[in-house]
């Protein structure tokens, strides 16, 4: 038997290259860097001595070598995905046990209760909640360590199905003696010259908040960081300055000491959403989560 001398995210590298005809649209689809991604095609390229793809500075083509091997590597990473999807079901009957991925603002505020309710109609079985950021939470669906996920990204992403449940809007959020505290909406001019408090540059919050600074001629900038929300509400308590975040992640504990301001003109939102691996399949108990969790997103809008 040949040595299989490659590894499967060079596989999946490859395929996204194809699928997209692009090496800056496959890197995205990947969290990737462009680098990393030439990266891995390099490898697979010399552990099977051709040439897949010819490259030039406009585009990106498949050789005929490429267009051959396409066939079978979508054909082995099919079979995978299939493979996993029924150890995944195995594993659900064995031990009774449905695993949720969520972002940390909804599986603090609205998750608890849905699965509070389910859990009292379901003792017997088991649950599991990956707490994680965006990109974690999309990963545990897509390689099966999560049955369901509660996201605002994946939407575009081939591998997933996104069910749009809920738009949450962005708040300043200050202490209750900044300036503005008394405000009840604030247009993003009026943020010049604030020091922000903000999570990490590689949040997807932190893109969108980003992109939207980006389009203002005069703008506040970042000042104090943190990786978490957690850290960055700390900032804002010791009255570092005002951060920019989901209005989920504001808790009626904090509203004693913090104020949650409408910003406009224009508002800033994101689109909550329940994610799963395309074509899964729902058992009864999975179905029944996911119509409380429908509910409970109606009845949760902020």
């Amino acid at each position: 038997m040949a040595r299989i001398n490659f590894e499967l995210n060079e596989l999946q590298a490859f395929i996204a290259v194809a699928e997209k005809s692009s090496f800056k649209a496959a890197a995205e689809t990947l969290y990737l860097s462009q680098p990393a991604l030439s990266r891995r095609i390099d490898k697979l390229e010399q552990a099977l001595q051709v040439r897949l793809l010819e490259r030039t500075t406009r585009s990106v083509r498949l050789t005929g070598e490429g267009e051959h091997f396409l066939q079978h590597a979508l054909a082995v990473v099919e079979e995978l995905e299939a493979a996993m999807h029924g150890m995944g079901q195995r594993q659900q009957l064995r031990c009774g046990m449905l695993t949720i991925a969520s972002i940390p603002s909804v599986a603090q505020q609205l998750l608890p209760e849905v699965l509070a309710v389910f859990a009292r109609e379901h003792p017997q079985h088991r649950l599991r909640v990956i707490d994680e950021n965006a990109q974690e939470v999309l990963a545990s669906v897509l390689d099966g360590r999560a049955d369901l996920g509660i996201n605002f990204i994946g939407g575009e992403d081939p591998g997933i199905d996104f069910l749009p449940l809920l738009t949450e809007r962005y708040l300043l959020v200050v202490r209750r003696d900044h300036r503005l505290a008394s405000r009840s909406s604030v247009r993003w001019q009026e943020l010049a010259g604030e020091k922000l408090v903000s999570v990490s540059p590689h949040s997807s919050n932190r893109l969108l908040i980003d992109h939207q600074l980006a389009a203002l001629a005069e703008r506040p900038q970042v000042y104090y960081e943190a990786n978490h929300l957690s850290g960055a509400y700390g900032m804002v308590l010791a009255g570092m300055g005002p951060v920019i975040v989901p209005e989920l992640s504001l808790t009626q504990a904090q509203k004693h000491m913090l104020v949650g301001i409408e910003i406009s003109e224009p508002a800033l939102s994101r689109t909550l959403g329940l994610i799963q691996r395309k074509g899964s399949h729902h058992s009864p108990l999975l179905q029944q989560l996911i119509d409380q969790l429908k509910l409970a997103f109606s009845q949760g809008q902020p």
